[in-house]
């Protein structure tokens, strides 16, 4: 079997550190929702998305998604050590995590009848512009991590040659 090469879009890494990064930030964003439904002392509501507690925690939710998807990303460009982190890779790794997130999203909040289950249209609507912020940090944080990874390796030859002088 030939080796991988470092430039090649690796589907089993990328399907695996969605479905962990996805259950890590499903796990904070939960964990900030009662937080704030403890903090605030609500009465409780049947309508979970409308809870004073949930529509001021989503706001956080956006940059959960970017810290959390951003650090993923370097687990998935990890193994890398001499290869330079592509930003074609790096946005074909956003695009297939974003298709996935909502799929996953559909799937598990929309179809499947659950205690936090959602209409579509409270989903997509109701959770409006929070969801489409979260699926534009999903999209952008491997390309912020490629980006950054860019700057870093330019910043360091540039130090380095200012130090020999």
């Amino acid at each position: 079997m030939p080796a991988v090469q470092p430039t090649e879009f690796r589907y089993t890494r990328a399907i695996i550190t969605f479905f962990a990064a996805y259950v890590i930030v499903t796990l904070l964003a939960v964990a900030l929702s009662m937080a704030a439904e403890a903090a605030m002392h609500n009465p409780p509501t049947r309508d979970m998305v409308h809870s004073p507690s949930y529509v001021f925690a989503e706001k956080f939710f956006p940059i959960i998604n970017l810290l959390v998807w951003t650090a993923f990303s370097w687990v998935y460009f990890k193994l890398r050590r001499s290869a330079p982190v592509r930003s074609r890779e790096a946005l074909t790794l956003g695009a297939f995590w974003l298709l996935f997130a909502i799929l996953v999203d559909y799937v598990g909040f929309v179809l499947i009848k659950n205690p936090i289950s959602l209409s579509a249209h409270d989903f997509y609507i109701g959770q409006f512009p929070w969801i489409y912020l979260i699926y534009l940090a999903i999209l952008v944080s491997p390309i912020l991590y490629a980006t950054l990874c860019s700057k870093r390796a330019i910043a360091v030859p540039i130090s380095a040659a200012a130090g020999n002088r």
